[in-house]
């Protein structure tokens, strides 16, 4: 239908497409500052990046963040899914054990984006690299119908004697082993209900809505317990619950976990109730918090870190590939949900 007499033409010239491809590229490599490889071997800006790598191995991820699926505008801004882009790529290094090094950023951007909120999303992932000790060393942009950015990460781990990495791994959980997480599990989820409820805003809230908005990636966690010896660890992600199969599955055992030891944040249970915040601890997800599986002194030893660490669970050898949660009486217990997929279809 052709435009009516009265209608206003929409600006273009503060949208993405309004530059063009290579001048956009070039504005991103500026903004991000420090925050971009300037002094590998074929820093940003080329076909592809190129650096020289003398760690004996070589740890890599990928993470892709879809508008609509992992943020929505009214729930946080692009500076802040700057910052989310960078620090779940990281978390899952984290996870690893591994030292994070460089970034390979991807972006599908919609025609109608802002260029200012483009910009706000190199802030946020810029301020991310200088605090998480990554940085840019390249990328690629192309027009979609949707914003996307996908994140490759890359970073570092030693072998040890045996020529295996020395890396945390699911498969690592053995029974009799002590499961622990650290931080505030749930903390990411009670957030964004808050902000869903319109009582982001109020003081009590303030941490938990920057633990969703602004998760911090446990790097230096990860790399404590690889040289304390701990073998398996995941993050949590998706929900405590279903990471926790993961190890389980992989393992070959079981987990059983004691609601009761499960460090839920304080200003949920005020916020949200007792079981509302134990239930998004259980199956929240989006927290970015590390699973650790082994001996519980050593797990326990973590905790001198600065993060606290606690113990909220056993490996045991009853119903191997799955996580039990039991409340104080011991019972099973069960949330609404477990975790999260990815591919699930929302309820229309």
């Amino acid at each position: 239908m052709p435009p009516t007499e009265d209608a206003e033409p929409q600006p273009t010239s503060d949208r993405v497409t309004s530059i063009g491809e290579f001048s956009l590229i070039a504005r991103i490599i500026d903004r991000l500052g420090d925050a971009a490889a300037s002094d590998i071997l074929v820093p940003p800006g080329d076909d592809a990046a190129v650096w020289r790598e003398e760690a004996p191995a070589v740890v890599a991820t990928i993470d892709a963040l879809t508008e609509g699926n992992h943020w929505r505008a009214d729930t946080m801004s692009l500076a802040d899914v700057g910052w989310r882009a960078v620090a779940v790529n990281v978390s899952d290094l984290a996870a690893m054990g591994a030292e994070p090094a460089y970034l390979l950023v991807a972006a599908s951007l919609a025609p109608g984006l802002p260029l200012a909120e483009l910009d706000g999303f190199v802030d946020g992932m810029a301020e991310a690299c200088r605090v998480h000790g990554v940085r840019v060393a390249g990328g690629d942009i192309v027009r979609g119908n949707a914003t996307m950015f996908t994140i490759a990460a890359y970073g570092r781990a030693t072998l040890a004697e045996t020529g295996e990495a020395s890396v945390l791994r699911r498969d690592g959980a053995a029974v009799g082993d002590a499961v622990a997480v650290s931080g505030h599990p749930g903390a990411s989820a009670a957030g964004l209900a808050l902000i869903e409820s319109g009582r982001g805003d109020v003081d009590a809230a303030k941490p938990l809505v920057r633990a969703h908005r602004r998760p911090s990636a446990r790097v230096e966690l990860g790399l404590a317990a690889v040289a304390a010896g701990i073998r398996c660890a995941i993050d949590v992600s998706d929900g405590l619950l279903q990471d926790l199969d993961h190890i389980a599955e992989r393992s070959g055992v079981g987990i059983e976990v004691d609601c009761a030891a499960v460090p839920v944040h304080p200003a949920a249970r005020e916020l949200l109730g007792d079981e509302t915040a134990l239930d998004l601890a259980l199956g929240g997800g989006e927290d970015f918090e590390l699973v650790l599986v082994g001996p519980e002194t050593a797990l326990l030893a973590l905790d001198t870190t600065g993060l606290p660490v606690t113990v909220i669970g056993r490996v045991v050898g009853e119903h191997p590939g799955t996580t039990v949660a039991r409340d104080i009486e011991g019972k099973p217990y069960a949330p609404p949900r477990r975790g999260w997929d990815q591919l699930e279809v929302a309820p229309a």
